[in-house]
């Protein structure tokens, strides 16, 4: 038990919930902490929806019996939204620029070493399940001149993942990607485009992704 007590960050957990939230949800403790937090930026915004429980929201809980317990980092400067419960793990970064939307549906999660970075609009949605090392990005950070033609590509896209989606360890979801619901993610993917018109319980799979079976459904 006191063990366990020594692995939440009291003091981060204190301050993250009374700096972000209304007072009536920070007193229920709903952002729980393990180990070690870097904040870079707790200028933005973070919310709540739903019944607001004690330690629904869990910073670095996943895989501290697997990797370095490295920090989890915090840059929010635009608007985090979470809708109901939501783990992820150690060593993971947590990115939202300014003017940026990021949007968790509820029992969703992510392991170690994960990345969402978020420069334009996430939608993640409810029951989705990232293992370790994945990288959720709607930007690439620069733009690209076609020399032929002028145009410079876009640096930042929408994502969009659905329900009950698993995404296996060191996936990367770049900027544009849709997935629709009930879809499987193997490891070491690209996801990189619209994947709406994919039938559900399909299997994705490459570089980049394709439909490479069907009729299959994690178990929760």
């Amino acid at each position: 038990m006191f063990k366990s007590l020594f692995l939440h960050n009291i003091i981060k957990i204190v301050y993250i919930n009374f700096h972000f939230l209304p007072f009536r949800q920070a007193i229920k403790f709903p952002i729980d902490i393990y180990g070690k937090l870097r904040i870079v930026n707790d200028s933005g915004k973070i919310c709540i929806n739903g019944n607001i429980r004690p330690g629904m929201i869990k910073l670095g809980s996943q895989g501290r019996d697997m990797f370095p317990l490295d920090p989890v980092i915090l840059d929010i400067r635009g608007s985090l939204c979470f809708n109901g419960s939501f783990y992820i793990g150690c060593g993971s970064t947590i990115r939202v620029e300014n003017g940026a939307n990021l949007s968790i549906g509820t029992n969703s999660r992510f392991g170690a070493q994960s990345i969402l970075f978020c420069e334009d609009s996430i939608k993640i949605g409810s029951q989705v399940g990232g293992s370790w090392r994945c990288q959720v990005m709607d930007t690439d950070r620069h733009e690209i001149r076609n020399l032929n033609t002028g145009v410079i590509s876009p640096s930042h896209k929408p994502i969009e993942i659905g329900d009950n989606v698993w995404i296996g360890n060191n996936v990367f979801i770049n900027k544009g990607t849709r997935i629709p619901a009930n879809i499987i993610i193997a490891s070491k993917s690209l996801c990189n485009k619209d994947y709406s018109n994919v039938p559900a319980f399909s299997v994705l799979a490459g570089i980049p992704a394709k439909v490479v079976a069907s009729d299959k459904q994690r178990i929760w």
